[in-house]
């Protein structure tokens, strides 16, 4: 018995640890310390619940609670099933899914280091805080980002210069 109980505190603990903390519930609806989390990470990127203050915690909770009132609302009200509304989620499904094609192709994009060392020499000159020239490994994400830009600027201009040729396209200027 006595090699069973740290297995069994340490499971215990565990599922504590995955579990997710209720913060509050509305009409049967459970807020967790990750949908808190999900929150903070739109409104104030890299923070997280636990490092706030209890009176934060506590205006966290109280909108993420007002967010799901006002949800429930929205819902009970039938907006979803006007025309209006009809129209404009097509337009947001079609925006998010242009969004997550672009995103893939960026994320087809890779830069080598040997790419962003000769950017970098070529661009040495610029590379400078005050009068001091930044080391590479210094401005090597930087430079990489930029170059994946730039070469995403090209591949996008290359798709749609081949799709215009693919397309009848009129212009009525």
């Amino acid at each position: 018995m006595l090699l069973r109980l740290p297995l069994l505190l340490a499971t215990a603990a565990t599922l504590a640890l995955s579990a997710p903390a209720t913060l509050a519930t509305v009409n049967a609806k459970t807020i967790t310390v990750a949908d808190a989390n999900a929150f903070l990470a739109k409104a104030a990127p890299g923070m997280s619940f636990s490092k706030l203050d209890p009176k934060m915690k506590r205006q966290v909770v109280d909108q993420l609670i007002n967010q799901e009132l006002i949800k429930n609302k929205v819902l009970s009200s039938g907006i979803q099933n006007t025309p209006q509304f009809k129209l404009a989620y097509a337009a947001m499904k079609t925006d998010l899914a242009v969004d997550m094609w672009m995103k893939q192709q960026m994320g087809k994009i890779t830069v080598s280091d040997k790419e962003a060392r000769t950017f970098y020499d070529a661009n040495k000159d610029k590379m400078k805080q005050g009068t001091q020239t930044v080391p590479f490994e210094k401005a090597k994400m930087e430079i990489t980002q930029f170059l994946k830009m730039e070469k995403f600027k090209a591949t996008m201009t290359k798709t749609t210069e081949s799709l215009r040729a693919a397309s009848k396209v009129e212009i009525k200027l």
